[in-house]
């Protein structure tokens, strides 16, 4: 029976001690935007001209080649970091000497990916 008293005690004060000291504790940080969420202030018609570009450039190719990666209104945030891998990383995207991009475009395509919320690469 007095087993019992000092197992609920002990309890007790563990109970109260994590309440004290829990106003130590900094208060968690604003948590960051998931990757690839763009920010709620992104101008749409940035995206819609991207989109255009992705359309135009890349889906042309994609369509036929690699039908699961043919971009969308809906799909191209989530698409955006493999975008700037293949794009300005490893540069392999566009494909070929058929279709390329200009200064504007290569700059337009910049621009939006940096409202994706990319991690540093």
């Amino acid at each position: 029976m007095q087993k019992i008293h000092i197992t609920v005690l002990i309890s007790w004060l563990l109970l109260l001690l994590m309440i004290l000291f829990s106003s130590f504790i900094a208060p968690p940080s604003p948590k960051a935007p998931a990757f690839g969420t763009p920010p709620a202030n992104i101008a749409p018609d940035l995206k819609a001209e991207v989109f255009q570009l992705l359309d135009t450039k890349c889906n042309v190719c994609h369509r036929k080649k690699n039908p699961f990666r043919v971009f969308s209104l809906k799909n191209m945030e989530r698409n955006a970091k493999r975008i700037h891998q293949q794009v300005f990383v490893y540069k392999r995207m566009p494909k070929g000497d058929a279709i390329k991009l200009t200064d504007r475009e290569y700059q337009l395509l910049k621009q939006w990916l940096k409202t994706q919320n990319l991690p540093s690469s």
